[in-house]
């Protein structure tokens, strides 16, 4: 895994953040590497150090939203992912990271990301002829 780089070896988009909370199996203030596997349409998260290294994957269709927020009084930025959990989509959870220095080319990372989202399907548009009489029933 290339260290400076925005990819992986299979050429997908990735970045490093520190991992603040959403995840249970993870410590807070961990580092972590998220990678966008656009083959299986899913955002891997993988600690960078420590023994179990087993990712955790958030499917490109559970996504929500994504923020970003300038925190006061640092060069750092959180950053949140809003999702609907696979055990109950009719639920929204957060993932919380924060942008450090470590995480370059986070600015390309998260646009490409947030493209990946699906938007809602837009309302049919009416038909806007006028409503007919109820004699036209039959």
């Amino acid at each position: 895994m290339p260290v400076f780089g925005s990819r992986d070896w299979y050429g997908n988009l990735a970045c490093n953040f520190m991992y603040v909370q959403g995840i249970s199996d993870f410590d807070d203030n961990s580092s972590v590497r998220l990678t966008q596997d656009d083959a299986e349409q899913r955002l891997s998260i993988t600690l960078r150090i420590g023994k179990d290294k087993t990712p955790k994957y958030l499917f490109y269709d559970q996504i929500v939203s994504i923020e970003i927020k300038k925190k006061h009084g640092t060069r750092n930025r959180d950053f949140s992912i809003s999702y609907h959990p696979a055990n109950n989509p009719d639920d929204v959870k957060i993932l919380l990271f924060e942008i450090v220095d470590a995480s370059l080319h986070w600015r390309k990372f998260i646009g490409a990301l947030k493209s990946k989202i699906p938007q809602p399907p837009e309302p049919e548009q009416l038909d806007s002829q006028p409503e007919p009489e109820v004699s036209q029933y039959l």
